[in-house]
Protein backbone atom coordinates (compact mmCIF):
# COMPACT_ATOMS: atom_id res chain seq x y z
CA UNK A 1 0.00 0.00 0.00
CA UNK A 2 3.08 2.41 0.64
CA UNK A 3 4.65 2.33 -2.87
CA UNK A 4 1.03 2.63 -4.85
CA UNK A 5 1.43 6.52 -3.61
CA UNK A 6 4.86 6.52 -4.05
CA UNK A 7 4.47 5.48 -7.81
CA UNK A 8 1.69 7.37 -8.49
CA UNK A 9 4.06 10.34 -7.30
CA UNK A 10 6.51 9.58 -9.88
CA UNK A 11 4.09 9.49 -12.74
CA UNK A 12 2.54 12.97 -11.74
CA UNK A 13 6.33 13.94 -12.16
CA UNK A 14 7.39 12.17 -15.22
CA UNK A 15 3.81 13.25 -16.80
CA UNK A 16 4.05 17.03 -15.79
CA UNK A 17 8.10 17.37 -16.94
CA UNK A 18 6.38 16.37 -20.17
CA UNK A 19 3.90 18.32 -20.03
CA UNK A 20 6.35 21.20 -19.65
CA UNK A 21 8.46 19.78 -22.29
CA UNK A 22 5.64 20.15 -24.92
CA UNK A 23 4.60 23.22 -23.83
CA UNK A 24 8.13 24.52 -24.47
CA UNK A 25 8.55 22.88 -27.81
CA UNK A 26 5.25 24.70 -28.71
CA UNK A 27 6.41 27.88 -27.79
CA UNK A 28 9.47 26.96 -30.19
CA UNK A 29 7.25 25.84 -32.81
CA UNK A 30 5.78 28.88 -32.73
CA UNK A 31 8.85 31.47 -32.74
CA UNK A 32 10.11 29.17 -35.45
CA UNK A 33 7.22 30.69 -37.30
CA UNK A 34 7.62 34.10 -36.82
CA UNK A 35 11.48 33.93 -37.38
CA UNK A 36 11.56 35.10 -40.95
CA UNK A 37 8.62 38.03 -40.52
CA UNK A 38 9.17 38.93 -37.15
CA UNK A 39 12.80 37.88 -35.51
CA UNK A 40 12.12 40.46 -32.50
CA UNK A 41 8.89 37.94 -31.80
CA UNK A 42 10.17 35.41 -31.88
CA UNK A 43 13.27 36.35 -29.54
CA UNK A 44 10.72 37.37 -27.04
CA UNK A 45 9.40 33.57 -27.26
CA UNK A 46 12.47 32.55 -26.94
CA UNK A 47 13.64 34.19 -24.29
CA UNK A 48 10.40 33.41 -21.98
CA UNK A 49 11.94 30.44 -21.95
CA UNK A 50 14.89 30.80 -20.55
CA UNK A 51 13.82 29.84 -16.73
CA UNK A 52 12.98 25.97 -17.65
CA UNK A 53 15.11 25.60 -21.05
CA UNK A 54 17.61 23.74 -18.56
CA UNK A 55 15.43 21.32 -17.37
CA UNK A 56 14.09 20.29 -20.99
CA UNK A 57 15.70 17.48 -23.03
CA UNK A 58 18.80 17.76 -24.81
CA UNK A 59 16.92 18.04 -28.06
CA UNK A 60 14.80 20.82 -27.04
CA UNK A 61 17.80 22.74 -25.55
CA UNK A 62 19.61 22.34 -28.86
CA UNK A 63 17.10 23.32 -30.88
CA UNK A 64 16.35 26.44 -28.40
CA UNK A 65 20.10 27.36 -28.52
CA UNK A 66 19.91 27.68 -32.81
CA UNK A 67 16.42 29.20 -32.92
CA UNK A 68 17.91 31.99 -29.87
CA UNK A 69 21.15 32.21 -32.22
CA UNK A 70 19.34 32.56 -35.52
CA UNK A 71 17.26 35.44 -34.10
CA UNK A 72 20.30 37.40 -32.28
CA UNK A 73 22.02 36.96 -35.80
CA UNK A 74 18.55 38.71 -37.63
CA UNK A 75 18.77 41.05 -34.99
CA UNK A 76 21.95 42.24 -35.03
CA UNK A 77 22.40 40.93 -31.44
CA UNK A 78 25.67 39.76 -30.15
CA UNK A 79 25.75 35.74 -30.64
CA UNK A 80 26.63 33.13 -28.46
CA UNK A 81 30.53 31.90 -27.82
CA UNK A 82 31.95 29.88 -30.59
CA UNK A 83 33.24 27.75 -27.53
CA UNK A 84 29.31 26.97 -26.38
CA UNK A 85 27.81 26.64 -29.91
CA UNK A 86 30.57 24.28 -30.71
CA UNK A 87 28.21 21.94 -28.47
CA UNK A 88 25.40 22.55 -30.45
CA UNK A 89 26.86 21.60 -34.08
CA UNK A 90 28.40 18.41 -32.62
CA UNK A 91 24.93 17.37 -31.09
CA UNK A 92 23.90 17.91 -34.31
CA UNK A 93 26.57 16.02 -36.48
CA UNK A 94 25.65 12.87 -34.21
CA UNK A 95 21.99 13.00 -34.34
CA UNK A 96 20.70 15.44 -36.99
CA UNK A 97 19.31 15.36 -40.26
CA UNK A 98 21.49 17.41 -43.04
CA UNK A 99 19.23 20.51 -42.66
CA UNK A 100 19.61 21.10 -39.41
CA UNK A 101 23.56 20.26 -39.61
CA UNK A 102 23.45 23.06 -42.52
CA UNK A 103 21.64 25.32 -40.00
CA UNK A 104 24.20 25.07 -37.18
CA UNK A 105 27.30 25.32 -39.47
CA UNK A 106 25.95 28.41 -41.01
CA UNK A 107 25.15 29.87 -37.15
CA UNK A 108 28.86 28.82 -36.07
CA UNK A 109 30.05 30.69 -39.26
CA UNK A 110 28.33 33.70 -38.29
CA UNK A 111 30.01 33.94 -35.07
CA UNK A 112 33.43 33.71 -36.12
CA UNK A 113 32.49 36.06 -38.65
CA UNK A 114 31.45 38.99 -36.23
CA UNK A 115 34.58 37.80 -33.94
CA UNK A 116 36.50 39.21 -37.83
CA UNK A 117 38.01 35.80 -37.85
CA UNK A 118 37.35 35.38 -41.63
CA UNK A 119 39.54 31.58 -41.96
CA UNK A 120 37.21 30.29 -39.41
CA UNK A 121 33.86 31.25 -40.91
CA UNK A 122 34.66 30.11 -44.35
CA UNK A 123 35.53 26.71 -43.14
CA UNK A 124 32.35 26.45 -40.91
CA UNK A 125 30.46 28.29 -44.37
CA UNK A 126 32.18 25.22 -46.40
CA UNK A 127 31.08 22.51 -43.63
CA UNK A 128 27.47 23.92 -43.77
CA UNK A 129 27.65 23.55 -48.12
CA UNK A 130 28.90 19.63 -46.94
CA UNK A 131 25.98 18.84 -44.77
CA UNK A 132 23.42 19.59 -47.91
CA UNK A 133 21.47 17.40 -49.00
CA UNK A 134 20.84 19.39 -52.38
CA UNK A 135 18.90 16.24 -54.06
CA UNK A 136 16.40 16.12 -51.41
CA UNK A 137 12.80 17.85 -51.83
CA UNK A 138 13.05 19.07 -48.93
CA UNK A 139 16.47 20.38 -48.92
CA UNK A 140 16.40 24.13 -46.56
CA UNK A 141 17.43 25.98 -49.72
CA UNK A 142 16.99 29.30 -47.68
CA UNK A 143 19.59 28.50 -45.57
CA UNK A 144 22.14 27.35 -48.30
CA UNK A 145 21.84 30.35 -50.16
CA UNK A 146 22.42 32.71 -46.75
CA UNK A 147 25.29 30.59 -46.44
CA UNK A 148 26.49 31.28 -50.07
CA UNK A 149 25.97 35.33 -49.14
CA UNK A 150 28.03 35.80 -46.29
CA UNK A 151 30.56 33.46 -48.10
CA UNK A 152 30.56 36.28 -50.78
CA UNK A 153 30.48 39.05 -48.29
CA UNK A 154 33.53 37.18 -46.68
CA UNK A 155 35.53 37.69 -50.18
CA UNK A 156 34.21 41.05 -51.18
CA UNK A 157 36.00 41.83 -47.84
CA UNK A 158 39.23 39.97 -48.49
CA UNK A 159 39.65 41.85 -52.04
CA UNK A 160 39.01 38.06 -54.09
CA UNK A 161 36.28 39.25 -56.23
CA UNK A 162 36.31 36.21 -58.58
CA UNK A 163 35.88 34.05 -55.66
CA UNK A 164 32.90 36.70 -54.59
CA UNK A 165 30.60 36.65 -57.77
CA UNK A 166 30.80 32.88 -58.24
CA UNK A 167 29.69 32.42 -54.53
CA UNK A 168 26.92 34.98 -55.15
CA UNK A 169 25.77 33.19 -58.23
CA UNK A 170 24.97 30.25 -56.42
CA UNK A 171 22.83 32.53 -53.40
CA UNK A 172 20.95 33.80 -56.36
CA UNK A 173 20.85 30.43 -57.96
CA UNK A 174 19.83 28.55 -54.60
CA UNK A 175 17.34 31.64 -53.64
CA UNK A 176 15.84 30.82 -56.78
CA UNK A 177 15.38 27.26 -55.81
CA UNK A 178 13.37 28.29 -52.68
CA UNK A 179 11.06 30.52 -54.20
CA UNK A 180 12.50 33.47 -53.13
CA UNK A 181 12.73 35.70 -55.72
CA UNK A 182 13.51 39.05 -53.87
CA UNK A 183 16.81 37.41 -52.86
CA UNK A 184 17.38 35.79 -56.49
CA UNK A 185 17.52 39.56 -57.89
CA UNK A 186 19.58 40.40 -54.84
CA UNK A 187 22.32 37.87 -55.75
CA UNK A 188 22.38 39.67 -59.39
CA UNK A 189 22.40 43.20 -58.08
CA UNK A 190 25.33 42.34 -55.37
CA UNK A 191 27.56 40.72 -58.71
CA UNK A 192 27.89 44.75 -59.56
CA UNK A 193 30.34 45.48 -56.72
CA UNK A 194 32.55 42.13 -57.44
CA UNK A 195 32.49 43.37 -61.02
CA UNK A 196 33.17 46.52 -59.88
CA UNK A 197 36.61 45.53 -58.30
CA UNK A 198 37.15 43.90 -61.23
CA UNK A 199 37.08 46.44 -63.43
CA UNK A 200 34.77 45.09 -65.49
CA UNK A 201 32.28 47.56 -67.03
CA UNK A 202 30.24 45.38 -69.32
CA UNK A 203 29.39 42.88 -66.48
CA UNK A 204 28.70 46.00 -64.23
CA UNK A 205 26.64 47.39 -66.53
CA UNK A 206 24.46 44.23 -67.55
CA UNK A 207 23.60 42.52 -63.99
CA UNK A 208 23.16 46.51 -62.97
CA UNK A 209 20.39 47.04 -65.62
CA UNK A 210 19.20 43.61 -65.35
CA UNK A 211 18.33 43.78 -61.32
CA UNK A 212 17.04 46.81 -62.18
CA UNK A 213 14.88 45.16 -64.94
CA UNK A 214 13.46 42.50 -62.62
CA UNK A 215 12.93 44.27 -59.51
CA UNK A 216 10.60 46.58 -61.47
CA UNK A 217 8.60 43.29 -63.05
CA UNK A 218 8.30 41.72 -59.72
CA UNK A 219 7.34 45.37 -57.69
CA UNK A 220 10.08 46.22 -56.32
CA UNK A 221 10.26 50.10 -57.64
CA UNK A 222 12.53 51.34 -54.63
CA UNK A 223 15.12 48.84 -54.72
CA UNK A 224 15.41 48.66 -58.66
CA UNK A 225 16.39 52.89 -58.76
CA UNK A 226 18.87 52.19 -55.59
CA UNK A 227 20.98 49.81 -57.81
CA UNK A 228 22.57 52.36 -60.39
CA UNK A 229 25.60 53.34 -57.98
CA UNK A 230 28.16 51.48 -60.03
CA UNK A 231 26.65 52.48 -63.05
CA UNK A 232 26.80 56.11 -61.81
CA UNK A 233 30.26 55.82 -61.31
CA UNK A 234 31.43 54.08 -64.52
CA UNK A 235 29.31 56.79 -66.82
CA UNK A 236 31.12 59.97 -64.61
CA UNK A 237 34.66 57.85 -65.18
CA UNK A 238 34.25 57.91 -68.57
CA UNK A 239 32.44 61.73 -69.28
CA UNK A 240 28.66 60.07 -70.12
CA UNK A 241 26.99 62.70 -68.17
CA UNK A 242 23.65 62.87 -69.98
CA UNK A 243 23.27 58.69 -68.94
CA UNK A 244 25.03 59.12 -65.46
CA UNK A 245 22.00 62.06 -65.19
CA UNK A 246 19.28 60.23 -65.95
CA UNK A 247 19.94 57.23 -63.37
CA UNK A 248 20.88 60.08 -60.63
CA UNK A 249 17.30 61.64 -61.17
CA UNK A 250 15.75 57.91 -61.17
CA UNK A 251 17.80 57.21 -57.63
CA UNK A 252 16.86 60.80 -56.55
CA UNK A 253 13.12 60.66 -57.34
CA UNK A 254 12.22 56.84 -56.97
CA UNK A 255 14.63 55.06 -54.74
CA UNK A 256 13.44 56.44 -51.30
CA UNK A 257 17.02 57.06 -50.18
CA UNK A 258 16.17 61.29 -50.23
CA UNK A 259 14.06 63.13 -47.94
CA UNK A 260 11.20 65.12 -48.90
CA UNK A 261 13.72 68.19 -49.60
CA UNK A 262 16.08 66.45 -51.87
CA UNK A 263 18.75 65.67 -49.16
CA UNK A 264 20.07 61.99 -49.52
CA UNK A 265 20.18 59.68 -46.36
CA UNK A 266 23.65 58.87 -47.53
CA UNK A 267 25.72 62.03 -47.72
CA UNK A 268 28.49 60.14 -49.67
CA UNK A 269 25.88 60.42 -52.39
CA UNK A 270 27.42 64.35 -52.89
CA UNK A 271 30.34 63.07 -54.45
CA UNK A 272 29.38 61.54 -57.37
CA UNK A 273 26.98 64.91 -57.91
CA UNK A 274 29.87 67.10 -57.48
CA UNK A 275 31.63 64.86 -60.45
CA UNK A 276 28.42 65.41 -62.05
CA UNK A 277 28.62 69.44 -62.01
CA UNK A 278 32.35 69.58 -63.10
CA UNK A 279 31.49 67.42 -65.94
CA UNK A 280 29.01 69.96 -67.08
CA UNK A 281 31.04 72.44 -65.71
CA UNK A 282 28.82 73.97 -63.09
CA UNK A 283 31.57 74.67 -60.81
CA UNK A 284 29.71 77.11 -58.11
CA UNK A 285 27.26 73.39 -57.47
CA UNK A 286 29.66 71.25 -57.90
CA UNK A 287 31.96 73.11 -54.92
CA UNK A 288 28.32 73.46 -52.78
CA UNK A 289 28.14 69.40 -53.13
CA UNK A 290 31.54 69.14 -52.45
CA UNK A 291 31.58 71.16 -49.17
CA UNK A 292 28.55 69.13 -47.96
CA UNK A 293 30.54 66.39 -48.19
CA UNK A 294 33.66 67.54 -46.18
CA UNK A 295 30.96 68.44 -43.55
CA UNK A 296 29.89 65.01 -43.19
CA UNK A 297 33.42 64.17 -42.86
CA UNK A 298 34.71 62.04 -45.69
CA UNK A 299 37.47 64.06 -45.99
CA UNK A 300 39.41 61.87 -48.84
CA UNK A 301 36.58 62.66 -51.09
CA UNK A 302 35.13 65.75 -50.90
CA UNK A 303 39.44 67.09 -51.01
CA UNK A 304 39.43 65.01 -54.19
CA UNK A 305 36.25 66.79 -55.58
CA UNK A 306 37.55 70.44 -54.70
CA UNK A 307 40.96 69.65 -55.93
CA UNK A 308 38.86 68.68 -59.76
CA UNK A 309 36.90 71.89 -58.90
CA UNK A 310 39.61 73.93 -58.88
CA UNK A 311 41.78 72.91 -61.44
CA UNK A 312 38.59 73.67 -63.79
CA UNK A 313 38.84 76.80 -62.08
CA UNK A 314 42.59 77.29 -62.63
CA UNK A 315 42.70 78.88 -58.95
CA UNK A 316 46.21 77.92 -58.50
CA UNK A 317 46.54 79.03 -54.78
CA UNK A 318 43.48 76.52 -54.00
CA UNK A 319 44.83 73.82 -56.26
CA UNK A 320 48.42 73.86 -54.08
CA UNK A 321 45.79 73.93 -50.60
CA UNK A 322 43.65 70.76 -52.11
CA UNK A 323 46.55 69.20 -53.25
CA UNK A 324 48.30 68.78 -50.22
CA UNK A 325 44.84 68.34 -48.49
CA UNK A 326 44.08 65.05 -50.79
CA UNK A 327 47.13 63.58 -50.01
CA UNK A 328 46.20 63.97 -46.34
CA UNK A 329 42.89 62.64 -46.66
CA UNK A 330 44.19 59.46 -48.80
CA UNK A 331 46.99 58.25 -46.07
CA UNK A 332 44.18 58.70 -43.49
CA UNK A 333 41.51 56.97 -45.23
CA UNK A 334 43.97 54.06 -45.85
CA UNK A 335 45.04 53.83 -42.22
CA UNK A 336 41.76 53.88 -41.22
CA UNK A 337 40.36 50.87 -43.94
CA UNK A 338 43.30 48.97 -44.34
CA UNK A 339 42.49 45.20 -44.17
CA UNK A 340 42.81 42.98 -41.23
CA UNK A 341 45.53 40.57 -41.06
CA UNK A 342 44.20 37.36 -42.18
CA UNK A 343 46.73 34.03 -40.46
CA UNK A 344 44.19 31.06 -42.32
CA UNK A 345 42.59 32.41 -45.45
CA UNK A 346 42.48 31.10 -48.62
CA UNK A 347 40.52 31.17 -51.46
CA UNK A 348 40.54 28.01 -52.95
CA UNK A 349 39.18 26.35 -49.31
CA UNK A 350 38.40 22.94 -51.04
CA UNK A 351 36.81 20.25 -48.52
CA UNK A 352 39.97 18.96 -46.76
CA UNK A 353 40.20 22.31 -46.03
CA UNK A 354 44.25 22.40 -45.93
CA UNK A 355 45.97 24.85 -43.40
CA UNK A 356 48.77 25.12 -45.47
CA UNK A 357 46.75 26.28 -48.46
CA UNK A 358 45.30 29.20 -46.08
CA UNK A 359 48.72 30.14 -44.80
CA UNK A 360 49.97 30.61 -48.40
CA UNK A 361 46.99 32.67 -49.22
CA UNK A 362 48.01 35.01 -46.65
CA UNK A 363 51.17 35.60 -47.46
CA UNK A 364 49.89 36.41 -51.31
CA UNK A 365 47.12 39.21 -49.55
CA UNK A 366 50.12 40.39 -47.38
CA UNK A 367 52.47 40.76 -50.80
CA UNK A 368 49.43 42.38 -52.41
CA UNK A 369 49.17 44.73 -49.53
CA UNK A 370 52.24 46.03 -49.54
CA UNK A 371 52.27 46.02 -53.43
CA UNK A 372 49.11 48.17 -53.53
CA UNK A 373 50.44 50.37 -50.63
CA UNK A 374 53.83 51.00 -52.62
CA UNK A 375 51.65 51.97 -55.63
CA UNK A 376 49.57 54.24 -54.03
CA UNK A 377 52.55 56.06 -52.12
CA UNK A 378 54.37 55.87 -55.58
CA UNK A 379 51.39 57.58 -57.00
CA UNK A 380 50.94 60.44 -53.93
CA UNK A 381 54.24 61.49 -54.72
CA UNK A 382 54.05 61.64 -58.15
CA UNK A 383 50.84 63.79 -58.59
CA UNK A 384 52.45 66.03 -56.07
CA UNK A 385 55.20 66.42 -57.72
CA UNK A 386 53.15 67.23 -61.11
CA UNK A 387 51.13 69.71 -59.57
CA UNK A 388 54.17 71.70 -57.74
CA UNK A 389 55.67 71.43 -61.61
CA UNK A 390 52.42 72.80 -63.26
CA UNK A 391 51.92 75.58 -60.41
CA UNK A 392 55.49 76.35 -60.75
CA UNK A 393 55.44 76.49 -64.88
CA UNK A 394 52.17 78.63 -64.60
CA UNK A 395 53.26 81.33 -62.00
CA UNK A 396 55.91 81.92 -64.00
CA UNK A 397 54.06 81.65 -67.44
CA UNK A 398 51.86 84.37 -66.15
CA UNK A 399 54.40 86.34 -65.10
CA UNK A 400 56.42 86.53 -68.70
CA UNK A 401 53.13 86.76 -70.27
CA UNK A 402 52.11 90.02 -67.84
CA UNK A 403 55.25 91.57 -68.23
CA UNK A 404 55.55 90.81 -72.33
CA UNK A 405 51.54 92.21 -72.58
CA UNK A 406 52.85 96.07 -70.21
CA UNK A 407 55.98 96.17 -72.03
CA UNK A 408 53.85 95.71 -75.58
CA UNK A 409 51.29 97.91 -74.37
CA UNK A 410 53.62 100.90 -73.02
CA UNK A 411 55.64 100.75 -76.56
CA UNK A 412 52.26 101.12 -78.39
CA UNK A 413 51.38 103.79 -76.04
CA UNK A 414 54.95 105.71 -76.82
CA UNK A 415 54.52 105.44 -80.37
CA UNK A 416 51.26 107.11 -80.78
CA UNK A 417 52.61 109.94 -78.53
CA UNK A 418 55.60 110.00 -80.38
CA UNK A 419 53.32 110.43 -83.79
CA UNK A 420 50.99 112.91 -82.71
CA UNK A 421 54.50 114.89 -81.35
CA UNK A 422 55.24 114.54 -84.68
CA UNK A 423 52.65 115.88 -86.26
CA UNK A 424 52.94 118.83 -84.29
CA UNK A 425 56.38 119.33 -85.10
CA UNK A 426 55.89 119.12 -88.68
CA UNK A 427 53.13 121.96 -88.37
CA UNK A 428 55.34 124.16 -86.27
CA UNK A 429 57.94 126.74 -87.55
CA UNK A 430 61.00 126.20 -85.31
CA UNK A 431 64.09 126.95 -86.27
CA UNK A 432 64.92 123.30 -84.30
CA UNK A 433 62.61 121.73 -86.56
CA UNK A 434 64.50 119.98 -88.82
CA UNK A 435 66.44 118.40 -85.78
CA UNK A 436 63.45 117.62 -83.58
CA UNK A 437 61.93 115.95 -86.72
CA UNK A 438 64.85 113.67 -87.17
CA UNK A 439 65.19 112.58 -83.66
CA UNK A 440 61.47 112.23 -83.86
CA UNK A 441 61.31 110.02 -86.34
CA UNK A 442 64.21 107.92 -85.30
CA UNK A 443 62.47 107.22 -81.52
CA UNK A 444 59.42 106.10 -84.22
CA UNK A 445 61.51 103.86 -86.01
CA UNK A 446 62.74 102.51 -82.46
CA UNK A 447 59.50 102.21 -80.96
CA UNK A 448 58.39 100.34 -84.29
CA UNK A 449 61.09 98.03 -84.02
CA UNK A 450 60.42 97.09 -80.85
CA UNK A 451 56.85 96.75 -81.12
CA UNK A 452 57.16 94.02 -84.02
CA UNK A 453 59.34 91.81 -81.90
CA UNK A 454 56.96 92.31 -79.33
CA UNK A 455 53.91 91.25 -81.49
CA UNK A 456 56.13 88.25 -82.91
CA UNK A 457 56.65 87.09 -79.50
CA UNK A 458 52.69 87.87 -78.61
CA UNK A 459 51.94 86.00 -81.96
CA UNK A 460 53.29 82.70 -80.60
CA UNK A 461 51.58 82.88 -77.34
CA UNK A 462 48.43 80.93 -77.15
CA UNK A 463 45.21 81.49 -77.04
CA UNK A 464 44.11 80.68 -73.49
CA UNK A 465 47.47 82.96 -72.69
CA UNK A 466 46.73 85.64 -74.47
CA UNK A 467 43.27 85.85 -72.66
CA UNK A 468 44.83 85.48 -69.44
CA UNK A 469 47.63 88.04 -70.25
CA UNK A 470 45.01 90.02 -71.43
CA UNK A 471 42.90 90.04 -67.41
CA UNK A 472 45.71 90.36 -65.90
CA UNK A 473 46.84 93.36 -67.42
CA UNK A 474 47.53 96.78 -65.64
CA UNK A 475 44.89 98.37 -67.57
CA UNK A 476 42.23 96.15 -67.23
CA UNK A 477 42.89 95.95 -63.76
CA UNK A 478 43.14 99.71 -63.20
CA UNK A 479 39.42 100.02 -65.21
CA UNK A 480 38.64 97.38 -62.37
CA UNK A 481 39.46 99.36 -59.66
CA UNK A 482 37.70 102.49 -60.55
CA UNK A 483 34.05 100.24 -61.34
CA UNK A 484 33.67 99.94 -57.95
CA UNK A 485 30.75 102.00 -56.17
CA UNK A 486 32.81 104.44 -54.02
CA UNK A 487 32.43 107.87 -53.33
CA UNK A 488 34.38 110.32 -55.45
CA UNK A 489 36.40 107.63 -57.15
CA UNK A 490 38.01 108.52 -60.17
CA UNK A 491 36.69 107.94 -63.38
CA UNK A 492 38.92 106.71 -66.90
CA UNK A 493 40.41 109.37 -68.89
CA UNK A 494 41.01 110.04 -72.79
CA UNK A 495 44.14 108.40 -72.42
CA UNK A 496 43.03 105.63 -70.15
CA UNK A 497 40.10 105.05 -72.90
CA UNK A 498 42.54 105.15 -75.68
CA UNK A 499 45.03 102.74 -73.85
CA UNK A 500 42.13 99.98 -73.12
CA UNK A 501 41.40 100.51 -76.67
CA UNK A 502 44.85 99.95 -78.35
CA UNK A 503 45.30 96.78 -75.51
CA UNK A 504 42.18 95.04 -77.11
CA UNK A 505 43.38 95.49 -80.40
CA UNK A 506 46.78 93.84 -79.57
CA UNK A 507 44.83 91.16 -78.10
CA UNK A 508 41.99 90.80 -79.71
CA UNK A 509 42.24 92.17 -83.37
CA UNK A 510 39.59 90.17 -85.31
CA UNK A 511 37.28 91.47 -82.74
CA UNK A 512 38.54 95.37 -82.56
CA UNK A 513 38.67 94.89 -86.54
CA UNK A 514 34.66 93.91 -86.01
CA UNK A 515 33.81 97.11 -83.86
CA UNK A 516 35.68 99.90 -85.17
CA UNK A 517 35.23 99.13 -89.11
CA UNK A 518 32.15 96.43 -90.06
CA UNK A 519 29.90 98.35 -88.18
CA UNK A 520 29.42 102.02 -87.26
CA UNK A 521 29.57 102.16 -83.18
CA UNK A 522 28.95 105.50 -81.50
CA UNK A 523 32.07 106.10 -79.03
CA UNK A 524 29.92 104.85 -76.22
CA UNK A 525 28.46 101.45 -77.94
CA UNK A 526 32.18 101.30 -78.50
CA UNK A 527 33.41 101.63 -75.12
CA UNK A 528 30.61 100.01 -73.77
CA UNK A 529 31.39 96.66 -76.40
CA UNK A 530 34.92 96.61 -75.15
CA UNK A 531 33.78 96.19 -71.66
CA UNK A 532 31.27 93.98 -71.99
CA UNK A 533 34.07 91.79 -73.88
CA UNK A 534 36.49 91.91 -70.82
CA UNK A 535 33.18 90.91 -68.84
CA UNK A 536 32.65 93.70 -66.76
CA UNK A 537 29.43 93.87 -65.16
CA UNK A 538 26.23 96.13 -66.17
CA UNK A 539 26.46 98.26 -63.04
CA UNK A 540 30.76 98.26 -63.19
CA UNK A 541 30.24 99.52 -67.00
CA UNK A 542 27.24 102.10 -66.14
CA UNK A 543 30.31 103.47 -63.51
CA UNK A 544 33.13 103.58 -65.51
CA UNK A 545 30.76 105.42 -68.49
CA UNK A 546 28.65 107.75 -65.78
CA UNK A 547 25.31 106.13 -66.80
CA UNK A 548 22.32 104.64 -65.66
CA UNK A 549 22.22 100.12 -65.71
CA UNK A 550 19.38 100.70 -67.38
CA UNK A 551 21.54 102.91 -70.17
CA UNK A 552 23.90 100.22 -70.33
CA UNK A 553 21.32 97.82 -71.29
CA UNK A 554 20.03 100.15 -74.15
CA UNK A 555 23.48 100.50 -75.21
CA UNK A 556 23.47 96.79 -75.38
CA UNK A 557 20.34 95.91 -77.21
CA UNK A 558 22.02 98.01 -79.82
CA UNK A 559 25.67 97.04 -80.14
CA UNK A 560 23.73 92.99 -80.24
CA UNK A 561 21.56 94.64 -83.46
CA UNK A 562 24.10 96.56 -84.68
CA UNK A 563 26.85 93.31 -84.63
CA UNK A 564 24.99 89.99 -84.47
CA UNK A 565 21.69 91.12 -85.95
CA UNK A 566 19.51 90.11 -82.23
CA UNK A 567 17.55 93.09 -80.30
CA UNK A 568 18.51 91.70 -77.60
CA UNK A 569 20.84 92.67 -74.47
CA UNK A 570 21.27 89.47 -72.73
CA UNK A 571 22.93 87.75 -75.39
CA UNK A 572 25.59 89.75 -76.30
CA UNK A 573 28.40 88.72 -74.71
CA UNK A 574 27.19 85.27 -75.51
CA UNK A 575 27.41 86.10 -79.23
CA UNK A 576 30.93 87.95 -78.87
CA UNK A 577 32.02 84.77 -77.22
CA UNK A 578 31.21 82.64 -79.79
CA UNK A 579 31.36 84.32 -82.96
CA UNK A 580 34.33 83.56 -85.23
CA UNK A 581 35.90 87.33 -85.56
CA UNK A 582 36.31 87.33 -81.40
CA UNK A 583 38.97 84.69 -81.49
CA UNK A 584 42.16 85.57 -79.91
Amino acid sequence: MNRIPLTILIATLLLSACTDDRRVLSLLDRAETLMEASPDSASRLLHAADSTIAQQSEPTRMRHAVLLAEANNKLYQPLPPDTIFQEVVDYYDRHGTPNQQLRAHYLLGCIYRDRNEAPQALQCYYDAIEKADTLSEDCDYKTLYKVYGQMGELYDQQLMPEEAIEAKKKYSHYALRANDIFNYIKGIELMTISYFAQCDTPNVLKSTFESARLYRKHGYPQEAANVYHEAIDIYLGTAQYEKAHKLMLICETQSGLFDPTGEPVKKSYYYNKGRYYVGIHRLDSAEHCFRLLLAANYDYDAYKGLLSCFLEKRNTDSIVKYAALCEDGLMQFLAKNQIQEIVQMSSLYDYTRHQQTALIKTHETELEKRKKWTILIASILAIGTIVWWVVRKRRASIARNRKLNADYTQATTRLIQAERELIVLEASYSDMKEHVLGVKQKEIEELKETITKYQVRFDAMQSQEKERALYESDIVKSFKTMSHPKMHSPLPQGIEWENLQCLTHQCLPLFHQSITQDHTLTEQELRTAILVRLNFQPGEIAILLNTSPQRIAIVKRHINQKLYGEDNATTLYGNMKKHKNTEV
